[in-house]
């Protein structure tokens, strides 16, 4: 289906909010890292979160079973935060 796309994986990321996971302590069993990564990221580039209520809805389709969930949301606040200095 994607036959001649580029396709980025999580191995292919450099991006601030993974250095900013690892300072929020946003991984538990780490499943779900990858997903909430990229998930982040796409949410940082859309622009449409601004507040933590926003963040939290937009990632609310990625829910970490394992209680990470307001970790998450501290490392995308972060990395907002750098982003809007």
């Amino acid at each position: 289906m994607k036959d001649g796309a580029v396709i980025t994986t999580i191995e292919g990321i450099d991006h601030p909010i993974q250095q900013a996971f690892i300072d929020h302590d946003a991984f538990q069993c780490g499943y779900c890292t990858p997903g909430q990564i990229c998930s982040a990221i796409g949410l940082l580039q859309e622009g449409k979160a601004h507040t933590r209520d926003e963040v939290k809805e937009l990632m609310s389709g990625n829910l970490c079973r394992c209680g990470a969930n307001q970790q998450i949301i501290d490392a995308i606040m972060d990395v907002k935060g750098g982003e809007l200095e």
